[in-house]
This record gives C-alpha cells, structure tokens and sequence, in this order.
C-alpha cells in the first residue's frame, strides 16, 4: 500500500534491540553504536518482537466470505480454534498464503498479546517518543530476498540464536512459510554446558569460546560436551523441519543459513551436513562499508533491511509499533479542515478583483503573443529544415559508429581470450607444482584431481592419518590458498586413511 512520502523522515535508520536497548545508526552506508537519547528525532526508529512472544498459526476461511467481513470473520475463528482468552486483548495479523482448496482460504495468523506489546516497546519510546516499524524476527528475513542478497528461487532454512531466544523459520521462493522458537537460545545452551562439564562457565567467556574454537575446542572435556550438545540441538532441529516439511508439502530444503547474536559458531556447518544433510551457509550479510570493523548482530542488519522497505512501500500488515508517528498536520483531518477554511476565506476575498486584473493581463499579452508568434513562425520553418539535414547526417554517422563498434567489441573478445589462456595455465601449473612438492614431503599420494571453476579437489591417500593432516597444515602455512577438507577416512580393505582436499586462490 502505497502512501504520501512523509518529509520529516531523515535517511537515518536506527535500530534498536528491545531488551537490552542496544542501538545502531545506519546513514551514508555506514553502521555506528547509537545513544538513543541523543538520536536525531526525524530519524526512522525500528525495533522488532522475539520470536516466543508471537503465537502463529494457520487456518483456513471459506472463500464465500467478502474480503470486507474477512478480518472478523479469521478473528472469530481464531478465538474459537485455538481457545484464547477473550478478557485478553490481542494484536491479529495474517497474510494469505497459497492454497489448492477450490473452497477455503488459508492464511498464517500471527497473534501477539496487547499487553505484552506495550511492555517491550514502552522503554524504548520513552527514549524515542516514536517507533515507525516493529515486526517478529522471523519476517524480517524477506528483506534478504527482496534486497536481492539471496536469490528467491528454492527453499530455505534460517536458525538464529539469541542470547534470549532463538528461532528456526523457512521461506519458499522468497515467501514466508513457516517459524518457531527453539528451545536452544544462547543462554540455555551455556546452562546445559554448564551442567554436562558440571562447573560454571561466565556467560561472556562461554560466548568467546564459540565464536574462537566453537566445536573444536582445543580443550578435550569442553570439545565433548559442545559435540553432545549440538548433537542434541541439530536432532531437535532436524525433529522440526520433518514436521514442517510433513505440514506444508514441501519436498526438498535447497540449503539452510546458521547464525548467531554473537557471531558464527566454529565447526557449526558440519552438524548441518551430518545431521540435517543440508549445505549450511554463514548467516552474515553485509551492508555498509565498514561493516568489517566488528561483528554486528545481524538481527539489526535485517531490520535496517527492512525498514528502507517499509520507507519505499509503507505496508503495515506486519508493523506492530504501538507508536507509530502521526501523518503530518496537513493529512490528518483537522490540518485538512483548517486547509479549506484558509482556502475559502482566501477565494472569497480575492476572486473579483483577480477577475478584473486577470482580464486586463490577457488582453495586453494577447497583442504581445501575436507578434511574438509571427517571429517564432520564420525562425521555426529554419530550423526544421537544418534539423532535416542533421537527422540525415546522423544517420550516416550511426551507420559508421555501429560497424566500428562491431569490429572493436570482436578484436577486444579476441585479445581477452589470448590473455586469459596465457595467464590460466601456466597458473595451473605452478599452482600444482607446489601442491604435488608438498605431499611428496609428507609421503601422501595424490589418487585423483578435480577441476571445478576457481578450485582443485585432491584425493589423497597415505598410511598415516596424521602424514595427511601434517600435509593440510603445511598447505595451511602457505596462506595462498582456500583450504577445505572433508573427514579423514580409513579404509579397512587396503589399509590407508584417505581424504579429499578442495584447494582454491586465497581472495586476501
């Protein structure tokens, strides 16, 4: 729903974390920390609700029913179907999503207490005074698609931890399909650590020791309890999307995204692979330059994302700011009363007189234009023949400047593909020259290489488990390449440990 731009917005975009009041500034593609009380008041202020305060759900509504008596009539089934209280009042919102009943509707409701609302918002507008876009996290992940950082072909996974929550929810070609908050935020998951090595660990210190060594902990108890406990946490992942996928009729999850409040958790990709068989990508977006500085909880990412949406198409479907700012003084009714009060009194008085002058100006510049146009009339005949002659010649130019065009854009394609074959190969060659050096040193022979765009995959095979790991560390130390390995694995029939080794140019 598009509506009037409102003027006293800045470009400024703050975001703010609702229970720790944490802020950042987004303006001339730059992220800082803010202090709220001395944010610039015309700024946009967003904030957004945890996905365990958001009770969601699906229903479906005859398609009988008029859109004008569609609000009631989801209210009235949603009251009805999932019992709530009806002396509690609450914030509905829905959007319809594809259905193949030829006689219902079927919409995903979002259903968040009022009171609850006002409790997470009030601090924050007694700094503020205004909040011009609140959604649940969960919804602010389409921002991604619609800012064309992910592509919206396909199906997807998100999983996102707090520190107070976390949540796992999914998207089909861009569209929101499905969210729920998992019993593993990041505070829970330091107090089941906790319990499982049986001493305590600070909060802060726990977090370190994720985003630094994560499940590769050089600590062996501490790399053991991480193991069992994600181990937990991806069965418990894995549990929801066999519902999910059960539920919705969805066939095939092309990949899922792994992120945290704090940070990426080290070693996190392999439980996605072992446990859900999903490529894991990093869930960390970038947009501002100088966004490497230090890690930003990418929840105010999105929600800087989506607030430059909101701006562009002010849609409040989802926007659950209690506090919205008002419209400006000449869109609100009293400003358009007291428009057409000024406007009236103004006409009233001025029309006779603007009659009077009105007609006296028409006739002067009436005899002016006339002899105006008669000069204009020569000078016009002129130039349409000079312009004539021009549209000639330049047809003859763009005649000339196309074939030369075409002959320059062959002659640069010609001399692109000579240079790159000169510059790949013998890259490929020195590439692999060091490469084969290092493992004739540590005795592990090269079974078989893969040539995939920008990367080498090797097959190595030795007798050693560790002369294979002593040749990846040696390859590490080079740090020219992108180094990737997959398991060390022991065939038992011949006797050797093999693994393969995905080598690529280092981007730094």
């Amino acid at each position: 729903m598009a509506v009037t731009e409102d003027r006293r917005l800045s470009s400024e975009i703050v975001s703010i974390d609702p229970l720790s009041l944490v802020s950042y500034t987004y303006s001339k593609n730059e992220i800082k920390l803010n202090k709220l009380e001395k944010s610039d008041k015309n700024a946009f202020y967003t904030s957004y609700l945890q996905t365990r305060d958001v009770i969601s759900a699906t229903i479906d509504v005859s398609r009988n029913i008029p859109d004008s008596d569609l609000k009631d009539a989801i209210e009235i089934k949603v009251y009805d179907e999932l019992a709530l209280d009806s002396a509690i009042e609450y914030s509905i919102s829905y959007i319809e999503t594809e259905s193949k009943d030829s006689k219902n509707r079927s919409f995903n409701i979002f259903i968040i207490d009022a009171t609850l609302i006002h409790s997470k918002l009030t601090p924050i507008k007694e700094k503020t005074r205004y909040i011009d876009y609140v959604t649940a996290a969960p919804f602010l992940i389409k921002a991604l698609y619609r800012k064309n950082f992910i592509e919206a072909e396909g199906t997807h996974c998100f999983v996102y931890f707090q520190k107070a929550d976390a949540f796992l929810t999914i998207y089909k070609g861009g569209e929101y399909i499905y969210s729920k908050s998992l019993h593993y935020s990041l505070k829970e998951i330091n107090e089941k650590f906790c319990e499982l090595i049986g001493e305590r660990i600070d909060e802060e210190d726990f977090y370190k020791l994720l985003t630094n060594e994560g499940l590769r902990a050089t600590n062996n108890q501490y790399q053991q309890s991480l193991m069992q406990l994600f181990g937990e946490i991806f069965l418990y992942i894995s549990d929801v999307l066999v519902f999910t996928k059960r539920s919705y009729n969805i066939d095939f999850i092309d990949r899922i995204y792994l992120g945290s409040e704090i940070g990426t958790f080290s070693g996190i990709e392999e439980y996605g692979k072992s446990y859900l068989g999903l490529e894991s990508f990093e869930f960390n977006f970038s947009i501002a330059i100088n966004s490497k500085e230090w890690y930003i909880d990418q929840i105010h990412i999105l929600m800087m994302l989506s607030a430059q949406l909101y701006m562009e198409n002010q849609d409040d479907n989802l926007n659950f700011s209690i506090y919205k700012r008002p419209p400006p003084l000449k869109y609100r009714a009293s400003g358009k009363l007291l428009g057409i009060m000024a406007a009236s009194i103004i006409l009233s008085l001025a029309y006779p007189a603007y009659q009077f002058a009105y007609h006296s100006f028409l006739s002067l510049k009436a005899v002016k234009e006339t002899s105006e146009y008669n000069e204009i009339f020569q000078k016009t005949s002129a130039i349409r023949q000079e312009l004539a002659q021009l549209k000639a010649e330049k047809e003859k130019v763009d005649t000339l400047v196309n074939n030369e065009t075409t002959k320059f854009e062959f002659r640069k394609k010609l001399l692109s593909e000579i240079y790159n074959k000169k510059i790949s190969y013998p890259m490929k060659a020195l590439m692999l020259l060091e490469i084969f050096q290092l493992s004739n040193q540590n005795g592990c022979k090269v079974e078989a290489i893969e040539f995939k765009q920008k990367q080498l995959n090797f097959f190595v095979r030795n007798q050693s488990e560790k002369r294979i790991t002593e040749f990846i560390q040696d390859l590490t130390a080079l740090k020219k390449y992108r180094i990737t390995t997959d398991k060390i694995i022991q065939d038992d029939k011949i006797k050797l440990y093999t693994s393969k080794i995905s080598i690529g140019l280092n981007d730094e």
